[in-house]
């Protein structure tokens, strides 16, 4: 029996029906072709019937690029996704479906599915960093994604950058992601390199000094929660990461610079991942599969 995955973005709508890691139908529409009423979950919750129709399927995992509370029941804010926010995600869709659904960061799905994908064991601390947007963070502490007091645990993007007073989508100003995520890059092809398409930034740009520094915010994040924790690995990925020609040795080197010698410098693991269209749908799977089984966290 299938466990539907979904992820849903501020732009796109991922849904599959997941088997084990197996992924046996699989769509991706926008997010705005999926909710076109004031009625957000009955949009949702329409959707994934339509989607599943002659589908027997066990539970629902969704992803969201958002803080959620500790009871993981409603979304507490999404810069991208404000018409999500403050509603009874799981209780609507439970009585909508009729069956248990699961609500997480995408990013914990997301390091669910490179976790699994690299053999990495549950024991011990596993972080992943995820660059695209902002700069999504989860942490994993013998198989179980650390919330937080507040369950808002892992915000690495949120680290205030001294003397920035550039404007964050969580309503401060100075985040490290409003530096080193990707709506920096963009400002910065904008400004600086018109004539560039943003996926060449890197093939074209690389050697140069405002994109060396734009790495460097981005090893400074890696490093900072490095210092701090200690983990036994951390994979790194999202869209910046798999754009062609990004200078992962450059990256690499510019970490090593900000650890702390000797330790955890000298025996830190980093694995850097793809990024799959539907990686956040099996890891969402993989979770919720999890949680079933132990009768949640």
């Amino acid at each position: 029996m299938s466990i539907i995955g979904i992820d849903i973005g501020g732009t796109n709508f991922r849904i599959g029906a997941v088997e084990g890691t197996k992924v046996v139908r699989f769509n991706k529409v926008p997010t705005l072709s999926v909710i076109r009423t004031e009625d957000v979950l009955g949009d949702i919750a329409a959707f994934i019937r339509e989607f599943t129709e002659g589908l027997s399927f066990e539970a629902v995992a969704i992803g969201f690029p958002a803080t959620l509370d500790r009871e993981r029941k409603k979304v507490l804010q999404a810069p991208n996704l404000k018409f999500m926010e403050d509603l009874p995600v799981v209780e609507r869709l439970e009585k909508e479906l009729g069956v248990p659904v699961v609500a997480e960061r995408d990013v914990t799905m997301a390091l669910c599915f490179d976790s699994r994908k690299y053999g990495l064991p549950e024991e011990g601390m596993i972080c992943g960093i995820y660059f695209g947007t902002g700069i999504g963070n989860a942490i994993s502490i013998d198989g179980k994604p650390w919330k937080g007091h507040n369950g808002t645990a892992g915000e690495l993007g949120h680290i205030p950058v001294d003397g920035s007073d550039e404007p964050c989508g969580c309503g401060n100003i100075g985040c490290m992601e409003s530096l080193g995520g990707g709506k920096y890059l963009a400002k910065l092809q904008k400004e600086q390199y018109p004539k560039t398409p943003i996926g060449e930034m890197f093939l074209k740009h690389a050697e140069e000094e405002s994109l060396k520094q734009f790495i460097d915010r981005m090893a400074i994040a890696v490093a900072t929660e490095v210092n701090i924790l200690d983990p036994d690995a951390v994979l790194i990925g999202g869209g910046i990461l798999n754009m062609p020609g990004f200078p992962k040795e450059l990256l690499n080197e510019r970490i090593y610079l900000r650890l702390r010698k000797p330790y955890p410098a000298e025996s830190l693991k980093i694995l850097y991942t793809e990024d799959e269209a539907d990686k956040s749908v099996i890891g969402g799977a993989i979770y919720a599969s999890q949680k079933l089984k132990n009768g949640g966290y």
